[in-house]
């Protein structure tokens, strides 16, 4: 694969350097200049905020238009437009629109992230932008930690600097993999797996620390949780797990003869959503862990809201609905689109306390609080058929 980049203006902020002194007459000394400790949290370029803040990158696969909805002031911007654009999927900052006729994916900055500290978080902002372009060719898979990016389509990952993505281009990063291999940055090391479906471990530098006893074949989908690392493969869920600094590897078999699929999740969740079918949502909970089947026909979205929060799932009537995660029984239900189509099917992401629904129909995305019996509390208008849709700000 080859690359290409360019860079793009992203805003920035000064760190102040208090200096103090002040001379005590004609023959006293000059103080040395004080500077101000760094202070915790700092990120160079950046300004920090009170509270999370989240935006949806929304893109018109009819126009190639791309868009970024500010979720706290309603503001929309003109990111740029991706001809042929057919996918798009978020690593919590940078959002990458894939153009399967072009064989390339666009990189932009969404220019608000959160960075988790185990007992608190930081919330940031900055300028957003065009990062840069890369030879890739369809919808990727993205999984991304403070060191590396991994973006895998086809079974093959490329490996991106994330210090590089942050600082306005697009770099490629070490090591080299075979083609066939997908690579997964989690707890400082690279999750493998090979066109053999051999899993191994290898330190950014690309040496071997481990080979995991499990099995790993066409392997298709990954998600970071607070539980761990899931990767789709034929035979199961692939779930990997740390444990006294050794990573360890279990199968979760699925609940059923079909794959997977994509996992829908809100960011951080141990509890992940699918749809292997039309008429089946399965429910993984990695507490436990494993799988679980629930029927519900004609669901075309779903996503899990954490382990504590409902399954939503939307039908191709436009009904939304919340679901028991255990049980998959009904909690609240409310029609909301109009119509569903299957051209154009709706996406469906959460945080903490909203989901949001893209209705390509109607030009807009509805904001929903899922504690409150699906209430719509808000319906944004981006300007553009949201036909594609993430949230970064997570």
């Amino acid at each position: 694969m080859t690359r290409r980049h360019h860079t793009a203006a992203l805003g920035a902020a000064a760190l102040i350097i208090l200096l103090a002194g002040c001379s005590g007459g004609d023959s006293a000394a000059e103080p040395e200049p004080v500077e101000e400790e760094t202070p915790h949290g700092y990120v160079e370029g950046a300004e920090e905020a009170a509270e999370p803040q989240l935006r949806l990158v929304v893109a018109d696969t009819d126009t190639g238009r791309v868009r970024l909805l500010d979720l706290l002031t309603e503001e929309v911007t003109e990111l740029g437009e991706v001809p042929g654009v057919d996918g798009v999927q978020g690593d919590g900052r940078f959002a990458y629109l894939s153009s399967s006729d072009e064989g390339t994916t666009e990189v932009f900055d969404s220019g608000v992230w959160t960075v988790d500290h185990g007992d608190h978080n930081h919330y940031y902002r900055t300028g957003s932008g065009h990062v840069g372009s890369l030879d890739l060719p369809g919808p990727a898979h993205v999984v991304t930690d403070t060191a590396l990016t991994s973006l895998t389509t086809q079974g093959t990952s490329l490996l991106l600097e994330r210090t590089e993505l942050e600082e306005g281009s697009v770099t490629t990063a070490g090591p080299s993999l075979d083609e066939g291999t997908s690579a997964h940055p989690y707890q400082g090391a690279l999750v493998t797996v090979d066109a053999e479906g051999t899993v191994g471990v290898l330190d950014r530098d690309g040496t071997p620390l481990a080979s995991p006893d499990a099995t790993c074949t066409d392997p298709d989908g990954a998600a970071v949780t607070r539980r761990g690392l899931v990767v789709g493969c034929a035979e199961g869920t692939l779930h990997v797990t740390e444990e006294d600094g050794e990573l360890e590897a279990a199968t979760l078999p699925h609940p059923g003869e079909e794959r997977a699929g994509p996992l829908h999740h809100r960011s951080g969740s141990a509890v992940l959503a699918a749809l292997p079918d039309d008429d089946t949502l399965w429910v993984l909970d990695l507490a436990v862990p494993e799988w679980r089947a629930h029927d519900q026909p004609g669901t075309v979205a779903a996503t899990a809201t954490g382990e504590e929060g409902p399954i939503l799932a939307l039908a191709d009537d436009g009904t939304l609905r919340a679901l028991d995660p255990e049980t998959g029984e009904e909690e609240a239900a409310t029609p909301l689109l109009d119509a569903v189509d299957p051209e154009h099917p709706p996406t469906l992401v959460a945080d903490t306390s909203r989901a949001y629904v893209s209705d390509p129909g109607a030009g807009v995305v509805h904001e929903i609080d899922y504690a409150d019996d699906l209430r719509v509390a808000r319906t944004l208008e981006p300007g553009i058929a949201p036909h594609l849709m993430i949230q970064t700000g997570r």
